[in-house]
């Protein structure tokens, strides 16, 4: 009897040649490899040309379109800045020009408004003031004593000032002998109180005349005027 180890021992052996037979790392690199055909050789150089100068052609077409317009913007770009310089240039010069006419408007500005507040002051001061209403009266006087005499106050008197509605009232009466032209005067220069207007010279304080009483001397033999006394009633106004 043949033993069974020995049996498929002898037989193992064409199994492990077929094995390795069929191995494809067994087998050398260069084994089944066709020689090289110069027609097929010919023809792969033939297309690789052919797909490198298609490419080369799309690559440059591809490269126009979107190039040629960068470009084209770019030059365009640097005309719109030095555009943008020159009017740039332009309003710094026109912001110059309008800061100068600013400054000359506001010093114009700031004189007229000087000014107005001196005449605002003068017709509608701040407080009552009653040595400035005894200072009109004197300054009139004076003046009219030169030119019509006589101008004379006998007496003046001031109430107690009060507030009505924002603005100051102070009461004021006073007595004076003058001459009938300068009565109507001193009538002119209640009636000339607060007016703002420029064209007058001087600017008088607002006053009203609120009751007056007059008694007319006369004239005598030789027909001169012999004056005239009134009592009247006035209200200064100041803020």
């Amino acid at each position: 009897m043949i033993p069974t180890n020995i049996q498929s021992g002898k037989s193992a052996k064409p199994a492990d040649d077929a094995a390795k037979s069929t191995n494809i790392f067994n087998a050398p690199l260069d084994k089944g490899k066709k020689p090289d055909n110069p027609e097929v050789k010919k023809k792969n150089v033939k297309q690789s040309t052919i797909y490198l100068g298609v490419a080369g052609v799309l690559l440059a077409v591809y490269s126009f379109l979107f190039f040629y317009p960068q470009m084209l913007a770019y030059v365009g770009f640097e005309g719109k800045i030095s555009n943008i310089e020159k009017q740039t240039a332009n309003y710094k010069i026109t912001l110059a020009d309008l800061e100068k006419k600013k400054s000359n408007h506001k010093a114009a500005y700031d004189k007229e408004y000087q000014a107005e507040q001196i005449v605002l002051n003068n017709v509608f001061p701040k407080t009552p003031e009653k040595l400035a209403v005894i200072r009109l009266l004197e300054n009139f006087a004076t003046h009219l004593n030169t030119s019509y005499p006589p101008f004379e106050f006998t007496s003046i008197s001031f109430q107690k000032s009060k507030k009505e509605n924002g603005y100051t009232v102070l009461p004021f009466r006073t007595s004076i002998h003058t001459s009938e032209t300068n009565f109507h005067r001193f009538l002119g220069l209640v009636n000339l109180s607060g007016s703002l207007d420029p064209a007058i010279s001087e600017h008088i304080r607002l006053m009203e005349i609120t009751n007056i009483s007059l008694r007319y001397r006369g004239v005598d033999k030789t027909g001169k005027d012999l004056g005239v006394d009134f009592n009247v009633q006035l209200n200064a106004y100041s803020r």
